[in-house]
């Protein structure tokens, strides 16, 4: 969980006032410091950093990692389409998308990224409609892992991936159609923290990489967790040097393919802590069981809870130092599962304080929907002086029913 200072509290208060609720906050300097921290513990590696922007693509987000040299991770058409239009270089975009369709095959070919080939099927597609060209392909290393069954991306069970086993007929179909494979990646999952997990599945992509002497790179994945809950600690950063980067120095430094560099792709490790979605209770309701605290948010607007089972913390931001009481916290959509936390200790809560749900800047408002016709959150970036803007207002119920109903 991202450290705020006292300032910062006020400062939220402040934007909940000026901008109202519910409202998503970006801060710059927390985006900052973990893209530093962690280029800081893979110095000496030929690296590219890419960032996975399915977890935040608010436009100065995507603009701060452009400004501090990551490519993307783009993942559809639109995504791509966006990087693009902000400046980001073809050659700095992989584009991943899963189970492919051969228009967005074309499209994403005829932009000059990077292709990303998950399944043989595509691969051979891929080789009819492009012989003699050069492609990335992600394998399957047979090992997952992450926060929640619902985000692994490996093993026998994941749709992600061609299987490390059937790695003859990449090769059969790279002779057969005279393409490259300039890259190889994996992605096991997401919210990893467990260095050790990591370091299996990247050793099973390093070992299958031998058999490929053309490699311009490795893309090991993102996946790297933080820490949500006060009890957790973030990735161990030495141990994780000490593990994974100094061995991959090592097999670069032999590796068959001459020049090769190593990739990773974070998301969430990026702008998990930046963010914080800013809400109001409106009611406190006891019952002979448990207190709600029902606010002006809800599941629409942060999925993770009821997904995942997701920990995020609830702060309460306008009278942080009450005495601990036992709530419920929860929104105003009408599904059972519409939660924030659950028989959770937080400072005691009074109809009309401003609550603070932690660690949101990633798969918050790029999950959030419209559901129960209820407005997308409002969202306002700090840049890393301490200057609030609006990035994007809620709409009013007028304003939706009038974008559904156009010229009705």
């Amino acid at each position: 969980m991202a450290d705020f200072a006292p300032s910062n509290n006020e400062l939220l208060l402040d934007i909940a006032s000026e901008f109202g609720t519910p409202t998503y906050v970006y801060f710059e300097s927390v985006i900052e410091d973990r893209v530093r921290r962690l280029k800081s513990h893979l110095k000496g590696l030929p690296l590219r950093l890419l960032y996975a922007m399915k977890a935040n693509h608010a436009i100065p987000v995507m603009q701060k990692m452009r400004r501090e040299g990551l490519g993307i991770d783009a993942v559809s058409p639109a995504e791509l389409m966006l990087a693009l239009r902000l400046g980001f270089a073809p050659e700095d975009i992989l584009f991943s998308a899963n189970n492919m369709t051969d228009e967005e095959m074309h499209y994403a070919r005829g932009q000059g990224v990077i292709l990303n080939v998950g399944e043989v099927s595509r691969l051979e597609a891929f080789g009819k409609a492009y012989p003699e060209s050069s492609v990335c392909v992600r394998l399957n290393p047979q090992i997952g892992a992450g926060h929640h069954d619902h985000v692994i991306t490996g093993g026998s069970k994941s749709k992600f991936g061609i299987p490390v086993e059937q790695i003859d007929e990449i090769h059969r179909i790279a002779s057969e159609y005279d393409v490259q494979i300039s890259g190889l990646h994996q992605h096991i999952g997401s919210g990893i923290l467990d260095t050790e997990t990591l370091w299996s599945a990247i050793n099973v992509i390093l070992e299958a990489s031998l058999s490929f002497d053309q490699l311009d790179f490795i893309n090991v994945g993102g996946g790297l967790g933080v820490p949500y809950r006060p009890d957790e600690t973030g990735l161990d950063m030495e141990h994780f040097e000490t593990l994974i980067v100094d061995p991959l120095k090592s097999f670069i430094e032999s590796h068959p393919s001459r020049n090769l560099s190593v990739w990773f792709e974070p998301g969430r490790y990026f702008t998990a802590e930046c963010g914080v979605l800013l809400a109001r209770v409106n009611t406190i309701k006891k019952t002979v069981h448990r207190t709600f605290a029902g606010t002006d948010s809800g599941m629409n607007h942060l999925v993770r809870p009821s997904m995942y089972g997701a920990y995020h913390q609830v702060v309460n931001l306008s009278d942080p130092n009450a005495p601990l009481k036992k709530y419920d916290v929860v929104g105003n959509i009408c599904e059972s599962s519409d939660f924030f936390a659950k028989d959770r200790d937080i400072p005691q809560l009074k109809e009309g304080n401003i609550i603070g749900v932690m660690d949101t800047g990633a798969y918050g408002i790029s999950m959030a929907t419209t559901y129960n016709m209820r407005s997308l959150p409002a969202e306002v970036w700090v840049d890393s002086k301490g200057n609030a803007s609006l990035l994007r207002d809620r709409k009013t119920a007028q304003q939706m029913i009038d974008e559904i109903l156009g010229d009705v």
